[in-house]
């Protein structure tokens, strides 16, 4: 008997005009403010913005198994069916990206496209034992180090040198709120979890890649995925891993051109 309590997911959605739903789900260390760049997509979506686990407003996990990938799966699933909508667009930034891929696997009858950003941890190939050890290595530190352990990750969004000084002001003060050990169980029990490279060809809806160039890590993998996958579009656009924020209204058209609006 599976005794682990359903996952849960705060979220804020728009008010039902019509307009195609577009469900949006963010990265580690922000929560649903790093779309705000992006509100504009309300003209042509009812946007549905949510909290990952131990950010924003979601509670934190409370047993390891609530921030496993398919536990964050269904709960969006859960939000999709209490809202009434049959299907959606989905838009996921980063470990997001990985989640909404995995979604649109499990659940390919209520999606209708899916656009994601650089999303290292999603399209990895196996990890090699230094590399999970260097995972586990940084989650001691980070429930050692606390909140002071965090602001050192470069993908706190105190970090983020491109973003507006009011929202990288917002996303910091709501990054310190998050407690290490949310984080520190998200890296554990969800990012080994998190790589879907070897399920991309299961991929039934339409799919975009909006590429941060400027983001060197990524590049591998964005030209693996076009030579691997070239079902799946790519628009490069000169920003880095938090591209919607770096070029939001290259990235706004991107999104609004690829999916289908209104």
């Amino acid at each position: 008997m599976n005794t682990v309590p359903p996952t849960t997911l705060a979220y804020e959605a728009a008010p039902d005009t019509g307009l195609p739903p577009l469900l949006m789900v963010h990265g580690l260390l922000v929560n649903r403010d790093i779309w705000q760049p992006n509100l504009a997509l309300a003209g042509q979506f009812r946007l549905i913005r949510v909290d990952l686990p131990g950010h924003g407003q979601s509670p934190a996990p409370q047993l390891p198994e609530q921030a496993h990938p398919d536990r964050i799966i269904t709960a969006l699933d859960q939000i999709r069916v209490t809202l009434g909508i049959p299907r959606w667009h989905l838009c996921g930034q980063s470990f997001g990206a990985g989640v909404v891929l995995g979604y649109a696997l499990a659940y390919p009858e209520a999606c209708t496209g899916v656009v994601f950003t650089n999303a290292n941890a999603a399209l990895r190939a196996i990890e090699s034992e230094a590399q999970l050890e260097a995972r586990r290595s940084l989650v001691a530190k980070i429930r050692e180090g606390g909140t002071d352990m965090l602001r050192q990750l470069p993908y706190h969004p105190a970090n983020a040198r491109r973003f507006p000084p009011d929202l990288r002001q917002r996303l910091s003060e709501s990054a310190d709120r998050v407690a290490p050990e949310s984080l520190a169980v998200l890296m554990q029990e969800a990012l080994p979890r998190l790589s879907l490279r070897d399920r991309l060809g299961d991929l039934s809806v339409p799919t975009l890649l909006v590429n941060g160039s400027y983001e060197r890590k990524f590049q591998p993998l964005r030209s693996w995925l076009e030579t691997a996958h070239s079902g799946i579009a790519i628009a490069d656009l000169p920003g880095g891993h938090s591209v919607n924020v770096d070029c939001p209204e290259a990235f706004n058209a991107a999104v609004a051109g690829f999916l289908p609006g209104t």
